[in-house]
């Protein structure tokens, strides 16, 4: 490893941090950083300090949440594989079950990708007892590692369910394992529940670290609940179909229950004044996404920072609204899922004694009458878009995007996303770098729990320190003074669950709308019945909302007068392959060269 590319790493780490205590100060890094240049990492001389482990964990930071890039917005625009978000390109291939094909080769794929970090991470795990320092000065780097393999194998397993471990690099003359099956998921995922457990014990808490960029032992407690429920709920729901996995569920239900009470025991205050508020919840839950660092703000416990300086940048100041959300739109399902402002069920579809207008007034309406998570996760007529640049200063919404003759810019629904949205951002193109990526924060872990315990035992478990908490931050009534009546109105999961679950799995969704984690939910509950079988809609048009605008939106609309972007799909609805996609295929080529290796359920002939 050149001398160069230690001080690039280095420099590139400051994205996840302010200053470069990231790693070590200016002065004790000096000596390090002059060392003679290196081709590569040697076994011989690198891993002979805590500053050299430092760099070469730094340097895969990269591999964490957070990320505000891909696909011109990140996570805020993930949710688009789902029953959350529209795209107006055109509706989700994969969704439709039109993603058929077996990759020939895994060069550049998630098989290839993925244990080639495992590699990378091994490399560490294999070396880092060469260093010449007490554990002690080694302890949160360790943790770290721990923690990233954790994350990488985990991805492996939710794409491919059974995956071969390796707890070392594999020499190439090693044939017993560089040939070995596929590991079970069960064993897999106990393993990845060791090493999160290791990191728990060895990170520093967010305030020791004094920064929310480096990686914390609050957020690796969040992802052991994060993992344990997926692989829980997989296991519970997915038995007896194709994806079967062998994971215990009840014992993982445990798991993140545990992380939960963890959480409340191990980190100083527990849960109390964690959550992001100013004492206004008609705006606090919305100010939360639009922040430049969370340093200061304990409900984010991770988060990626953006640096012009650093030329590490991301483009969500225009696209949050200029450039349409990158063209995601909430769908009207997605907003039906907003509960009435005092705690009740509403059905907004009644249009005769419920949301009695059309158009941009009935965005209104809406926002006046239900959860004030909606108005502050979505555009509503009078909102502030630009308070900062010319020619955008004092620019207010007005109607939803939806004319304007570049179609990747229009957010298709009427209901368009404002995560991550800040008037005071500028707006540079693609040099606005000032919102940071949040990569994990607090009231997920309370879902998680919440979920988890009514899984395992049918009842709310005390609810003041989780769910309540987080609807008193949005202006809500508790969950424990108003239990919505659940009703066929509700989402169908294509199976049967109790009342206190199907709420568990609206303020899921509610809460966690536009950060990405639908596509997994959907896929861990099985529940491909929330979209196949129909077609995603937005909201009434009226097309007399665009009369002062030369453009006119070109959308199709359904009988009752709802925007229907995907009327002319094949077969006018999704139909997801069920038996098939809830697992990725292994390429061809590895199939080929180790005979040990069996192809996923539905794949198993060349497509």
């Amino acid at each position: 490893m050149t001398n160069k590319s230690i001080k690039k790493y280095i420099r590139r780490s400051l994205t996840w941090g302010t200053s470069a205590y990231l790693i070590c100060s200016l002065a004790s890094c000096q000596k390090f950083l002059d060392r003679a240049p290196q081709d590569q990492v040697s076994t011989a001389v690198f891993w002979q300090t805590p500053q050299e482990l430092d760099a070469y964990i730094i340097n895969l930071y990269s591999w964490l949440p957070g990320d505000l890039t891909s696909g011109l917005g990140g996570y805020l625009v993930a949710d688009n594989v789902s029953d959350n978000m529209v795209l107006s390109s055109g509706y989700n291939a994969f969704m439709n079950g039109e993603n058929s094909t077996t990759p020939a080769s895994g060069t550049g794929g998630a098989w290839a990708t993925g244990f080639t970090a495992i590699r990378q991470i091994n490399t560490f795990f294999d070396n880092y007892q060469r260093c010449t320092a007490p554990f002690a000065q080694i302890k949160q780097t360790y943790g770290e590692a721990c923690f990233l393999k954790a994350l990488r194998y985990e991805g492996l397993v939710a794409a491919y369910g059974d995956v071969p471990w390796y707890s070392h690099v594999i020499s190439p003359n090693d044939s017993a394992q560089l040939y070995k099956a596929r590991d079970p998921r069960s064993m897999v995922v106990d393993s990845i529940m060791a090493l999160l457990d290791q990191s728990i014990m060895y990170l520093n808490t967010k305030a020791v670290n004094n920064n929310a960029n480096r990686l914390n032992k609050e957020s690796a407690l969040i992802y052991k609940s994060r993992v344990a429920l997926y692989e829980a709920t997989w296991a519970k729901y997915h038995a007896g179909t194709p994806s079967a996995s062998s994971v215990d569920a009840n014992k993982m239900f445990q798991k993140a229950i545990d992380a939960f009470n963890q959480f409340k025991a191990e980190i100083p205050g527990g849960f109390t004044n964690k959550l992001y508020s100013t004492n206004n919840p008609q705006k606090d839950y919305y100010n939360l996404f639009g922040q430049f660092d969370y340093k200061a703000i304990p409900e984010v416990t991770l988060a990626k920072n953006y640096s012009q300086a650093l030329g590490v940048t991301n483009q969500v100041g225009y696209m949050v609204w200029l450039y349409g959300y990158s063209g995601n739109a909430f769908s009207l399902d997605m907003v039906k899922s907003y509960l009435k402002n005092d705690g009740t069920y509403i059905d907004i579809t009644d249009t005769v004694n419920v949301v009695t207008t059309k158009g941009a007034a009935s965005l209104t309406q809406m926002a006046n009458m239900l959860d004030p998570r909606m108005r502050q996760s979505m555009f509503i007529p009078g909102d502030l878009l630009n308070n900062n640049t010319a020619p955008y200063k004092d620019s207010i919404f007005r109607v939803p995007q939806m004319h304007l003759a570049t179609a990747s810019s229009n957010t298709i629904t009427g209901f368009s996303p404002k995560k991550g949205h800040n008037p005071n951002s500028i707006m540079s193109n693609t040099t606005d770098p000032e919102i940071a990526g949040i990569a994990f924060r607090i009231p997920e872990l309370m879902l998680n729990y919440v979920e988890a315990y009514v899984e395992l035992n049918g009842t709310f478990p005390d609810l003041s320190d989780n769910i309540d908490l987080i609807r008193k931050r949005a202006g809500m009534p508790t969950l424990t003074s108003v239990k919505p009546v659940v009703n066929a109105s509700w989402p169908s999961y294509g199976y049967t669950i109790s009342d206190n679950l199907a709420i568990v799995r609206q303020e899921r969704r509610v809460e966690l709308a536009g950060e990405g984690f639908r596509t997994g939910d959907w896929k861990r509950w099985r529940a491909h019945a929330l979209f196949s079988g129909s077609r995603p809609k937005g909201y009434k048009l009226v097309m007399a909302d665009y009369a002062p605008y030369t453009t006119k939106p070109s959308v199709k609309l359904d009988a009752q007068g709802y925007v229907d972007p995907y009327q002319a799909m094949p077969n006018g609805k999704y139909n997801f392959n069920a038996g098939r996609d809830y697992l990725s295929p292994l390429p061809l080529d590895e199939l080929i060269r180790n005979k040990s290796l069996v192809q996923n359920p539905g794949w198993d002939k060349p497509q």
